[in-house]
């Protein structure tokens, strides 16, 4: 089972990035875009792990309750993904929002890490924190750079079954 570590901005943060999610993909035949079962946010790590131990998962996303992470915005990047991707089989094109992978980002993953559960994705040194806001199978539009956030987001730790293309669909504090 694929579960995943991921901290979750606020509720009109999560509106905010929802529809500038629907701004870049509608009408370019969208294969993800944000929504209530593809929620914002910034994955900590993925792993592969069977269903009986992911209470440690759990466990050790406890001790982080309450606690309110940074993570400063870089900008939008958009990127081709070939045929074959782990979270995109089909192939497409990627946007989102790239984050700085801050130390205290960089520790946390680490940690999840250290719990010994086979990773998904991208870790250690090539660990990137992001937020998915969409996956289309033509390019996307791009949106008004107004739309575009910037600045420091406050996120909080939830985990989960990871979903299609990396989504969250029943994500829990």
């Amino acid at each position: 089972m694929a579960y995943g570590v991921v901290l979750r901005p606020g509720v009109q943060t999560s509106r905010s990035l929802i529809e500038l999610s629907h701004v870049i993909g509608d009408g370019h035949e969208p294969l993800m875009l944000l929504g209530e079962k593809a929620p914002p946010h910034v994955s900590v790590l993925h792993v592969d792990c069977p269903q009986d131990q992911a209470a440690n998962i759990v466990a050790a996303a406890g001790r982080h309750r309450g606690r309110v992470f940074a993570a400063r915005i870089i900008g939008l990047l958009y990127s081709v993904v070939p045929p074959g991707d782990y979270y995109v089989p089909t192939g497409g094109y990627y946007f989102g929002l790239e984050v700085v992978r801050s130390p205290e980002l960089d520790s946390l993953h680490q940690e999840f890490l250290r719990l010994g559960h086979p990773p998904l994705g991208q870790v250690n040194q090539d660990y990137r924190p992001h937020i998915t806001l969409g996956v289309t199978a033509r390019p996307p539009s791009e949106p008004p750079f107004t739309r575009i956030p910037a600045g420091v987001l406050e996120l909080t730790m939830s985990t989960g079954r990871v979903g299609p293309f990396g989504t969250f669909p029943d994500l829990s504090e």
